[in-house]
């Protein structure tokens, strides 16, 4: 699958891409690497269909995602907060939000959760929505050792032959990916 073929994207005066191109197979797992600026949230927003490259190709699929911010509905507990986005039964979303969280995190409103956990519902939401991409954009920003293993082999599990993108700072725990480093 042909992502991106010769993209380049500016604001303002500022070139953040230029020439990117990005392929996985279907079931493939990219790692998007660079420093602080380098373009990472942007090659992602432009395979999400949020930004419109200045120039090149950006394929179309559909994809799910985990942003660099958490985007929940505040009042609503992790239950609602997943099943407002997925097609899935409450059964089946609490099975998978109990994979990454307490049985008492569930019920409570996230703006009352801690960061990390806050973070472990959008990914479980991204991951039990549909799509031909899974786009996580720092997925693990605020995880500890342990809760970052186990979150990443939620995702690997739930993975279901759809491309993996993930930008990351820290790379540990990720050497089965491809690395595309900007």
């Amino acid at each position: 699958m042909i992502l991106l073929e010769q993209v380049s994207k500016s604001y303002g005066g500022l070139k953040v891409l230029s020439g990117v191109s990005l392929s996985a197979e279907p079931g493939g797992r990219v790692l998007v690497t660079g420093r602080s600026g380098a373009g990472k949230t942007t090659l992602l927003r432009l395979l999400l269909g949020l930004e419109e490259p200045d120039a090149g190709t950006v394929h179309p699929f559909t994809a799910a995602a985990v942003f660099q911010e958490d985007r929940l509905f505040e009042e609503f507990d992790a239950v609602r907060n997943v099943r407002a986005c997925v097609q899935e039964t409450e059964e089946h979303i609490r099975e998978a939000l109990l994979s990454l969280l307490p049985e008492e995190a569930l019920s409570k409103p996230v703006s009352g959760l801690s960061g990390g956990m806050r973070r472990r519902v959008s990914v479980v939401r991204a991951c039990l929505a549909g799509g031909e991409l899974l786009i996580m954009d720092e997925p693990f920003a605020g995880l500890d050792a342990e809760t970052r293993e186990n979150t990443l082999a939620f995702i690997l599990a739930r993975q279901n032959g759809r491309v993996l993108v993930i930008s990351a700072h820290d790379t540990e725990g990720l050497s089965s990916f491809s690395e595309y480093r900007l």
